[in-house]
């Protein structure tokens, strides 16, 4: 391939830097558009708007894939009214631009809170554990409805061209490679339930990201994307007992501090596996 030009939408932020990082270590070329310049000055980038559906336009000419990592991150970061609205205006923007001028791969960065536990869990129980991508969608949050649509808007877009079109469900991403902050809510698996105490690594989405570029195929497929351990010491088991304590359905017997959800697919389809864990930094 001579053109290996990639669009990466939200590339100021902290995982779009460590995309473009993997991508240009892979031999990628890299246009980052964002709303706010470049923190690490990375020549070639764009400062534009997403809701502005042009400027995608224009800075899909020429390229061959986009990675869409722009979004409001969490359904606190404004009203839900402006998550939602932004979310899903700025995937469809994404989506439009990219099959008009006829890009081959095309990523979306989704998020576990489509399970609807993440942001909006009250004492519900999950249909199973691990939580694969068949797992029940019911999300009640801006944020997680968001990526919800985002993926429906996918799979249409889907029939209108022979892209390979993904979509990664990560969890909490970790940004610190000292994992200093896991260290702090060790003692505290209450607060992790919701994620069924499940992350990813920045460094190991970004890798992610790059294999789901490669990704054979047409048509739209969502993945999970998580470490296949817990950010927890205890048993997972015991920590079903305790916080989904009318779970019945788990699906694994092991009795090691296992992931809550389910990677499994993305290991098989994308040759994704994880290699950056809590417990290579923090040993007390």
């Amino acid at each position: 391939m001579t053109n290996k030009l990639i669009v990466v939408t939200g590339g100021s932020g902290a995982l779009g830097q460590q995309v473009i990082t993997e991508l240009l270590g892979h031999d990628w070329e890299v246009l980052s558009l964002d709303r706010k310049a470049h923190p690490r000055g990375h020549k070639r980038s764009w400062i534009v708007d997403l809701l502005d559906s042009g400027s995608i336009y224009e800075a899909c000419q020429g390229a061959v894939g986009i990675v869409h990592l722009a979004a409001h991150i969490a359904p606190d970061m404004a009203s839900d009214c402006v998550t939602f609205g932004d979310n899903v205006r700025m995937t469809y923007n994404v989506l439009k631009a990219a099959t008009d001028n006829k890009l081959n791969h095309i990523v979306l960065a989704s998020s576990t809170a489509v399970y609807g536990f993440l942001y909006g869990c009250k004492g519900e129980t999950p249909s199973y554990l691990p939580a694969d991508e068949l797992h029940p969608t019911l999300p009640t949050d801006s944020y997680g409805l968001s990526k919800l649509v985002g993926e429906r808007i996918a799979d249409s877009f889907s029939g209108k061209t022979n892209a390979s079109i993904t979509s990664l469900r990560f969890p909490g991403i970790n940004y610190d490679p000292k994992y200093e902050r896991v260290l702090k809510l060790l003692k505290n698996p209450a607060f992790r339930a919701p994620g069924f105490w499940s992350y990813i690594d920045v460094r190991d989405a970004a890798v992610a990201i790059r294999l789901a570029l490669n990704r054979s195929g047409t048509g739209h497929r969502a993945y999970n994307i998580a470490c296949d351990s817990s950010n927890m010491r205890e048993p997972t088991s015991e920590l079903i007992d305790k916080y989904f304590s009318n779970l019945k359905n788990i699906r694994i017997s092991s009795s090691s501090n296992w992931s809550g959800i389910d990677s499994s697919a993305a290991m098989q389809d994308l040759g994704f596996t994880p290699q950056y864990k809590w417990e290579q930094s923090i040993t007390k």
